[in-house]
């Protein structure tokens, strides 16, 4: 029997498939674009924007955006603050490294 699986965070049906995969990766086995954005924090106390990932990364914006969201849900990067944006005046979330990263 076929178990239908939803993303928690969209809302969509996901494939058996989608869902093992998922849940087989664990927060050691890091994409080269993941660990090219934890390269960018030097310690506990470095506080970085998405924007500011994407310029010292060279990567785009949006590539940055997902593969901080999944270094966010798997627990090796977190939302230490905001700061506003000078050029938009809107907040961006200043990204930190969860403390149970730093020994993993």
């Amino acid at each position: 029997m076929n178990q239908e699986h939803y993303s928690a965070r969209s809302g969509r049906r996901v494939s058996d498939t989608q869902s093992e995969a998922f849940h087989s990766l664990t927060i050691k086995h890091l994409s080269a674009t993941q660990q090219m954005v934890v390269d960018c924090f030097d310690g506990e106390n470095t506080l970085l924007t998405r924007e500011q990932i994407a310029a010292q990364t060279n990567l785009k914006l949006s590539s940055v955006c997902g593969r901080v969201r999944a270094l966010i849900d798997a627990n090796r990067l977190r939302v230490r603050g905001s700061v506003r944006d000078l050029h938009t005046g809107k907040r961006q979330e200043l990204l930190g490294l969860s403390k149970d990263s730093s020994n993993v």
